[in-house]
């Protein structure tokens, strides 16, 4: 039993590494918050999200409403819900405003948060010394950056230290395991659900780390209540999304439509092997962009992507053997279950068990990663042991070189133009990012450059309607109102259920003198998505060009709702209380924020 003062200094140690790996973490990444404007999916989740203006009022709606369902309205092609992580954002914009420097200043603490609560995880089974230099591994690992520099994913890094915290307070056994700690550990995984749809795996990943270290199975009389509990949470979360979404698992079009299941296998073997496990261990060979066709399916003649399959079989099948024949080791936890445990929350992104639209993503390694530094920690511990300088001169110079990669990495996310050049270079055939390139080079003023990017996307993807909508904008921008409206008439023709695409529409009709044509596209807009400001906006000026003073009060108010921050927020308030004197309260509002 240790004295009062070795366990003031076990303490005190134990403050300064997870002081050091809050560091760690969050110092290779610090270029996040340069970031110039949101990015990629961020546009859509975060900035262009009505909901996240509406205050307290809108923590309701955000419980009820799906993730991509107040940016692109209940036909949104991908049906996801994340309200938690929804919850964050609408706190964080009521507390430190819109702007995206303080939004990545969040995902930069939740990541050291993260590594921290790995190392706390993971120094209750392996020597501390070897739980430190794995969360230190952790924290800076090169496919992190991903993660933490987007905005939207905050879903991975909030998940996986929801879930770590979960863990650390459901790993006990009784007495040790009361009901406050299952209470605890419950609420987080609940809440690890509702940031990120994977985690309902926990409950799996557990009961790997249960036989680990002895804590019985999940039927076993120590542990039946600690997994019926858990049970409940997936019951009462599978209602609930069954209830708010309008399909519980759509995923837009899936990336194996027309493949058969062998290619697919195949084809997603060697995608882990050189996507994913070469990057992890590297820090090189990621993209942000694995748009078709870029890699090629597999067929049955590949032998490299046989010899990944055999090689992925291989070491699963030795890791669930020597996890399941070995005695469980108390304290520690064998190499076999840092290989096989945390892969679990690969599943749902290996069109295994569901299809996806994307092939993979780097993101997806954030929580699956703690297995890789945990092996590495394991590998350090055995090499001190023969060793100690030259081991602890190699883990250094890794450190060292997987927090150089990451910073180079984070470079990508300073701005949309970096991150789309940086799209097309790895992935050239990309026809969504040739398009958004395009766009973000014509924001910039660079116009003829992101017109041929523009056009390059057209030959590359005839049939994506992006890059339609974005050369839409630019004849717009120049006047060319004709040509505007063809581009959309081929952009609405690939995806009738673009709310923005039909709201452009009908201000080209408009321009065109088209008032019953632009009045039809508005009202499809707002079909798709009753949601959408820009439309409300719209239709409330068509109106009143009509003379249809209610009908625009009525479009204008819901205008302010959905957008109180607009620039023009008050003018249109004044109007409003001209139009319909019985919005005067909300004119006040508006005038006040």
């Amino acid at each position: 039993m240790r004295s009062g003062k070795e366990a003031a200094g076990s303490r005190l140690r134990t403050a300064l590494v997870c002081a050091g790996l809050g560091l760690a973490a969050v110092a290779p990444l610090l270029g996040t918050l340069r970031t110039d404007g949101f990015i990629h999916d961020d546009r859509w989740i975060v900035a262009g999200n009505p909901l996240l203006s509406g205050g307290w009022k809108s923590v309701g709606a955000l419980f009820t409403t799906g993730y991509w369902e107040a940016a692109r309205g209940k036909s949104a092609s991908v049906q996801e819900y994340r309200p938690v992580l929804m919850l964050t954002f609408l706190l964080q914009r009521m507390l430190t405003g819109a702007e995206p420097g303080p939004m990545h200043a969040v995902n930069l603490i939740l990541h050291g948060l993260a590594s921290i609560l790995v190392f706390l995880a993971l120094a209750g089974r392996m020597d501390g010394v070897a739980a430190a230099v794995a969360a230190v591994v952790f924290a800076v690992l090169p496919v992190h950056t991903e993660a933490v520099a987007s905005l939207t994913g905050r879903s991975e890094v909030l998940a996986a230290a929801l879930m770590l915290g979960a863990w650390l307070a459901l790993d006990r056994k009784p007495p040790a395991s009361t009901a406050s700690r299952v209470a605890a550990g419950c609420s987080l995984y609940a809440a690890a659900m509702l940031t990120k749809e994977h985690a309902v795996l926990f409950p799996m990943f557990l009961a790997l780390s249960d036989r680990a270290s002895g804590l019985g199975a999940p039927w076993s009389r120590e542990r039946r209540g600690v997994y019926c509990a858990l049970l409940g949470c997936v019951i009462l979360y599978g209602a609930l999304r069954l209830t708010v979404l309008s399909h519980a698992a759509q995923v837009g079009t899936p990336y194996f439509a027309d493949t058969s299941r062998l290619s697919a296998l195949l084809t997603l073997s060697r995608f882990a092997a050189l996507r994913y496990l070469w990057p992890s261990l590297s820090g090189e060979g990621s993209c942000p962009d694995y748009s078709r066709p870029l890699i090629p399916d597999a067929g049955p003649s590949d032998s490299f992507a046989w010899l990944c399959l055999a090689g992925l079989a291989f070491l699963a099948c030795a890791a669930a053997m020597d996890l399941f024949r070995r005695r469980p080791a108390g304290k520690g936890a064998p190499w076999s279950f840092w290989a096989l445990a945390p892969c679990v929350f690969l599943l749902p992104t290996s069109h295994l068990l569901v299809p996806l639209d994307t092939l993979g993503a780097e993101r997806f390694l954030y929580f699956p990663s703690i297995g890789l530094a945990a092996l590495m920690g394991l590998l350090w511990k055995k090499a001190s042991a023969a060793a100690p300088w030259p081991a602890g001169l190699a883990a250094a110079a890794l450190v060292a070189w997987y927090a150089s990669s990451t910073a180079g990495k984070n470079e990508v996310w300073v701005s949309d133009l970096s991150y789309y050049a940086a799209a097309v270079d790895c992935n050239p055939v990309s026809a969504r990012a040739h398009s958004a390139l395009g766009q973000a080079l014509v924001v910039r003023g660079r116009v003829e450059e992101g017109k041929l990017h523009l056009m390059k996307a057209i030959g590359l993807g005839p049939r994506i309607p992006q890059p339609y909508y974005n050369l839409a904008r630019l004849a717009w921008d120049r006047r060319d109102y004709a040509g505007a409206e063809s581009l959309l008439r081929r952009c609405l023709e690939l995806d009738p259920m673009s709310p923005e695409a039909w709201v452009l529409l009908a201000v080209v009709a408009e321009k065109l003198g088209k008032a019953s044509d632009s009045a039809a596209a508005l009202a499809r807009a707002l079909a798709i998505h009753p949601g959408d400001p820009l439309a409300h906006y719209n239709f409330a000026r068509l109106c009143l060009s009509r003379g249809l003073a209610s009908e625009a009060a009525e479009h204008f108010s819901r205008f302010l709702e959905l957008a109180p921050d607009d620039p023009q927020a008050a003018e249109i308030a004044g109007l409003v209380s001209r139009l319909n004197p019985a919005a005067d309260d909300l004119s006040s509002r508006s005038k006040v924020r």
